[in-house]
């Protein structure tokens, strides 16, 4: 039996639901166990953290957490009635009734299709999102976004989204159409160039149209990042400060773009806490990710499991019965494709404890690559200080984390800090 007879033989009317309420319950009994963990811990200070946080201070990024992680609750119910509703419960295949009755074009077709999913997409998400801006972080005092600022960014997000995805979409259905059974292989490698002009024009394009970028001019910081480039050998025309104050007052740092168009960013309100060496530091872990070869790993497992799903892809849309059990009876070449785009998550969600790890060891390594050259104190006090201004929860249970964290939980880049203070500095050896 070959792929594709064995996918028709599949009756996912069934396994479908049954894979949504296997990633409903896995998630939401990590989630009870974090907020469990958080309530066990609650009484004292971790002691690492004693002299870090107040009790105050404490409280409230108990409170924060457990209130985020219940709303995350329900938020991923209502994703999960909404995904029913769209496949098993035939409303994409209403829609696709709509835009058949408009175009014969699958081009055309696809950019509808594609708008109709957006919109409804919005509209469920727009409560949740002021809900959770203007209830959950300004209750915690980390909003700082205006009403305009809301409605800009909503209408911004909307207009980019639906041409980046209107583009995506034309082009995979053009070759779908023009070259025939191989078309996965020319649909992921033109899918893969755009991304790759999508994240180089990111940092100069896209993320202006958000925040203010500026060069860091400020003298108290810009002569150890001038000192760091010098030591690490790195030529760099982009490192910003981004107006984060500007919605909220968390802080990060982040590496963004490649070639003349990389990036490091840092917000504003992670500069108003830290000192130049503790921002010595955190650019020396961004450096890393960069010196280590990180961007370009995680460029290339980008290309294989794309190159992956599009092979799926193809062997699938040669399937009709999975896009009948999934609730699609109007079948079109668009349709089965968004149709495909929307459940295929629910499928691989197991893979994301995978990914976390690996993300984590390279935190763990860009930690390290600081460290040789800036002070490893100066390494910890601005975790710290990034633990405490973003009221990060400080007891996390290990399952939860596991399953969910890209980076590793602040007490454990701290303990792994302060076991190699031995080392030193490259400076100082």
């Amino acid at each position: 039996m070959n792929l594709v007879s064995f996918i028709n033989e599949i009756n996912f009317t069934v396994l479908f639901p049954v894979f949504l309420l296997l990633k409903l319950l896995l998630e939401t009994y990590l989630k009870q166990r974090n907020i469990q963990s958080m309530q066990k811990n609650k009484d004292a200070i971790p002691p690492r953290f004693v002299g870090v946080v107040t009790e105050e201070e404490y409280e409230k990024s108990i409170n924060y957490n457990t209130e985020k992680i219940r709303f995350s609750i329900y938020t991923a119910l209502i994703s999960v009635g909404v995904l029913l509703l769209f496949t098993i419960g035939g409303l994409l295949s209403w829609l696709t009734t709509i835009v058949s009755s408009i175009t014969s074009s699958n081009v055309i077709g696809i950019v509808l299709l594609g708008l109709f999913l957006v919109l409804l997409n919005e509209l469920i998400d727009i409560p949740l999102s002021i809900y959770s801006t203007f209830y959950l972080e300004e209750k915690y005092g980390f909003n700082k976004t205006t009403k305009k600022t809301f409605i800009q960014d909503l209408l911004k997000g909307f207009v980019i989204q639906v041409s980046i995805s209107s583009v995506l979409y034309s082009v995979v259905i053009i070759i779908l159409e023009q070259l025939g059974d191989n078309w996965w292989i020319y649909a992921f490698a033109a899918v893969f160039i755009l991304q790759v002009v999508i994240v180089y024009l990111y940092p100069v394009l896209i993320l202006p149209l958000f925040n203010k970028l500026e060069p860091i001019t400020d003298e108290k910081f810009k002569e150890p990042i001038d000192k760091l480039l010098n030591k690490i050998n790195f030529k760099a025309k982009g490192l910003f400060v981004m107006d984060g104050s500007l919605r909220s007052s968390h802080g990060n740092a982040f590496f963004t773009g490649f070639g003349n168009n990389k990036r490091i960013v840092f917000y504003d309100t992670l500069l108003e806490t830290i000192t130049p060496t503790e921002m010595e530091s955190i650019l020396g872990h961004e450096l890393g990710h960069y010196k280590l070869g990180h961007i370009r790993r995680t460029m290339i497992s980008s290309i294989f499991f794309s190159f992956f799903g599009f092979y799926i892809l193809g062997q699938v849309f040669k399937a009709e019965q999975f896009f009948l059990k999934h609730g699609l009876d109007e079948v079109t070449l668009y349709s089965k494709f968004l149709l495909f785009y929307l459940v295929i998550g629910s499928y691989t969600f197991f893979t994301r404890p995978i990914a976390s790890y690996i993300s984590r060891q390279r935190e763990f390594a860009a930690d390290d690559f600081s460290i040789q050259y800036t002070k490893v104190e100066s390494m910890i006090s601005g975790l710290l200080k990034l633990s405490k201004d973003n009221a990060s929860n400080l007891t996390p249970d290990p399952l939860f984390s596991a399953y969910y964290y890209s980076h590793p939980p602040i007490a454990e880049r701290v303990k792994s800090l302060e076991g190699k203070k031995d080392l030193g500095n490259a400076e100082n050896k």
